[in-house]
């Protein structure tokens, strides 16, 4: 369902299974392609009917404001100097936290007015 994913409303819940939704699209590809996704996007698929397992590689991060819930081990530092120095800064302490709670991103009235997942309300004309 298209912008699916930015959706705040009770309807988002990803527990909440739908068999089909007016504002569902079917996205199609060529045998070997790939399709890129945000992963939080409501998604489905037919299932895998060929001889060869069908692969799928999530890739998320974390916001800096949001450390893990318990404390987590620390980057190994002898592997974290082994990196690219492009690549050295993503790879700080796991368990930072740099809050932000002016970050504008809920209306004030969400919970009695925010809008539903329906992918029509991000359309432009």
């Amino acid at each position: 369902i298209p912008h699916s994913h930015l959706s705040m409303h009770a309807d988002g819940n990803p527990y909440r299974r739908f068999e089909s939704h007016p504002e569902e699209v079917m996205v199609t590809a060529r045998a070997g392609a790939a399709i890129l996704i945000n992963h939080r996007i409501f998604h489905g698929n037919y299932p895998n009917t060929g001889d060869r397992p069908r692969g799928m590689l999530a890739i998320a991060y974390r916001p800096a404001w949001a450390g893990p819930v318990d404390r987590v081990d620390d980057w190994d530092p002898g592997e974290v100097a082994k990196l690219p120095d492009a690549v050295r800064p993503f790879f700080g302490g796991r368990n930072t936290r740099l809050w932000d709670f002016g970050g504008g991103n809920k209306p004030a009235n969400m919970a009695s007015e925010a809008p539903g997942m329906n992918p029509s309300r991000w359309a432009r004309e």
